[in-house]
């Protein structure tokens, strides 16, 4: 159990950053996830260009293209110190998978989670979120993480990543302004309806008004189960087949290629901001 691992270091330290290690509060396997990472960055540069940074664009037809742009800046940084990168942009780790019989993006594929905001962008407001999932491969494909001047490119930015994948989202509806604005653009059918096996335990349950059938409601129970469901899927191994036919077992969290979302998990403490997690919390959820 690497949370085991966590302790012991925490307990009978060997190096001054294993000794300053949080064993309290964090839900991931915080050992597995730094030695992953450190195996990534001295090569950083290297394991970032297999990626695509880009925009994505509305066409006449109601589909949406990818438009390459080098000048974007994906915000891989937690926590992030530079605000003047603070738009970020969408960074697809891997492009939608097409049905060569229909010649159009997999139905039933690809889902998505959001953790969004309700306001114009403000100096000390946080990030906005949104993962893009594989149900097939069980790995994350497309990340947004940012804070755009207006709260309204966000939503658009979450409308035309849905479009670009075939997928609807989970998102966390405390917040009304993202199902207003999906509402208004007439793409409530991106939203999933609030999980009915939240519904049969209660656990949606809240005071707050507002949309309460799309989305999930965040509380304490949600967003225990979302991150206790997201160290399961990072620990679950998948069998991969090599060119020669061998086959091995991998751990999930060996395919994340959010380097941001990996920083915030090793980082996640009860008492932070962590917009990253939220925004997987709500993937999980959704796959489960």
């Amino acid at each position: 159990d690497p949370h085991a691992i966590v302790q012991e270091k925490a307990e009978r330290p060997i190096t001054p950053q294993e000794a300053i290690m949080r064993t309290e509060g964090s839900a991931f396997p915080v050992a597995a996830l730094k030695d992953y990472l450190e195996s990534i960055k001295p090569d950083l540069q290297r394991f970032t260009a297999e990626h695509y940074i880009g925009d994505l664009r509305q066409n006449a037809q109601g589909g949406v293209d990818w438009i390459p742009n080098a000048d974007l800046n994906p915000i891989r940084e937690f926590p992030l110190k530079n605000k003047k990168n603070i738009e970020g942009a969408v960074e697809i780790f891997e492009m939608p998978k097409k049905s060569q019989r229909k010649g159009k993006v997999f139905d039933n594929r690809y889902i998505a989670g959001a953790d969004p905001v309700d306001n114009d962008y403000t100096q000390e407001g946080s990030l906005a979120s949104i993962f893009i999932f594989d149900t097939w491969t069980d790995r994350i494909v497309a990340e947004y993480t940012g804070r755009p001047i207006l709260a309204e490119e966000y939503y658009d930015t979450c409308i035309n990543m849905l479009l670009f994948y075939n997928a609807r989202l989970n998102y966390e509806n405390n917040l009304k302004g993202l199902f207003s604005h999906f509402s208004n653009k007439n793409v409530l059918y991106l939203l999933t309806d609030t999980l009915q096996y939240l519904r049969d335990q209660d656990i949606t349950i809240g005071t707050l008004g507002g949309n309460k059938s799309k989305g999930t409601r965040t509380n304490k129970e949600t967003i225990k189960l979302g991150k206790t469901l997201q160290r399961s899927w990072m620990l679950t191994q998948k069998e991969e087949i090599d060119d020669e036919g061998n086959k091995s077992y991998v751990a999930n969290y060996f395919k994340i290629r959010s380097i941001g979302y990996l920083e915030e998990c090793i980082g996640w403490n009860p008492d932070g901001n962590f917009d990253r997690v939220s925004a997987m919390g709500a993937v999980m959820l959704y796959d489960l």
